[in-house]
Order: C-alpha cells, then structure tokens, then sequence
C-alpha cells in the first residue's frame, strides 16, 4: 500500500525545496536522454512543452552579439536544460503513477468489494480503493503543478526575447537577473516536485491481489 497522504505529499514539497539546491550538487548522475515520446499523455506534452522552450531560448540566446549579455545568456540556458531534465524525471514518474493505476484496476475492485462477505476480504478491497485515491490524487497534482511549470518557462522564454531585442522594461542586465532568478525559481520547484515524488515513489506501491 502507498501509505502517504495528500497533506504530507504537499508538506514534502515545501520541504525539499527547501533543500533543493543543497541536494542538487550530490544526486546521482541521470540519463542525459530525453526523449518524450517514450511517455504516454498528459506527460508528452509537458516534456514537449519544455523541450519547445529550450529551443527557442537557446535560438534567441545565440542569434545576440557577442558580448556580456550573451554570455549571461549562456548562464541562464544551462539552468534552462536543468529545468527539462528535472520536467522529464517527473514525467516519467507520472508516467509510472498512471501504469500503478491502471495495474490496480479499480472498476475490477469496485465489483468485487460488493460481492464481497468476508470481512477480511473487505478491508484489503478497501484498503486497496484508498490507496488508489491517493495515488490518483498524486498523479493528478503531479500533471497539475506540471502543466504551470512549463507554462511558466514558455513565459521566461517570452521575456528572454524582449532582453535579446533590447525591449525591457529596465536596462538589460538587470532583467537577465530577473530572468535568471526566475528560471532558478522553476528549477527550484520541478526539483522539490521530483524529490517528493522520489520519497513517494520509494515507500513502493500497493499489491493489486485482494
């Protein structure tokens, strides 16, 4: 069983993105590959979404002139490939949330808590029900919280173009702070998603056996 309610879900995230950046210089190394259509739906779409962002900052980035602006710029889109790596893990373990769902099957449970007459037989069927409300309810905030980050970094890129056009709204170095401080701040919380998901995903998930 998935013994993690919504409550301590959300109070994970705050937590460890808390400690985020602390953790970031001791991960394990990940696959480089990202690939989005190895992914079911909803979560293609969001790889593809932040994969789309990468792109068109890194043309913008690289059609400025030498000079410090484009090497700032340079900075800022290594943060902006941290940003798809971290939107890819997540996918993948929603991914993931979405196969545990489909492997509990619960029309199938449904059916059989009602035909069932042993009290025993009862409660793992409920047990298994409950369980399958939190992991839907994971999965659900996952795509969610998901779906605002990657809309966030397609409005990064957006402010991205008016720097690179000499367009903002103060002189340009202090819009790419402002520009790296926000693509930082996406880091911060696609990591603290993904390490939440880690924990979530690490206490295993509930037997499909009544």
């Amino acid at each position: 069983m998935l013994p993690v309610l919504v409550g301590v879900a959300v109070i994970a995230i705050v937590v460890v993105g808390l400690l985020a950046r602390s953790r970031r210089s001791v991960r394990s190394p990940r696959p480089a590959a990202i690939d989005a259509f190895t992914l079911s739906e909803p979560w293609r779409r969001h790889v593809a979404a932040a994969q789309s962002a990468q792109r068109r900052y890194r043309e913008l980035a690289r059609g400025v002139a030498d000079g410090p602006l484009r090497d700032r710029l340079g900075d800022i889109e290594r943060q902006v490939q941290l940003a798809v790596q971290e939107c890819f893990d997540i996918a993948r373990q929603g991914d993931g949330l979405d196969d545990a769902l489909a492997r509990l099957d619960t029309g199938s449970l449904t059916a059989q808590l009602e035909r069932a007459t042993d009290p025993t037989a009862t409660a793992s069927l409920q047990s298994q029900l409950q369980s399958a409300g939190r992991i839907r309810t994971t999965r659900d905030d996952t795509d969610a919280r998901l779906r605002l980050l990657t809309t966030r970094m397609g409005e990064l890129v957006a402010q991205a173009a008016e720097i690179s056009l000499g367009t903002g709204t103060t002189d340009q170095f202090g819009t790419t702070d402002q520009l790296g401080s926000g693509v930082d701040e996406v880091v911060t919380q696609l990591e603290a998603l993904r390490l939440a998901l880690d924990d979530v995903n690490g206490t295993g998930r509930p037997s499909t056996s009544p």
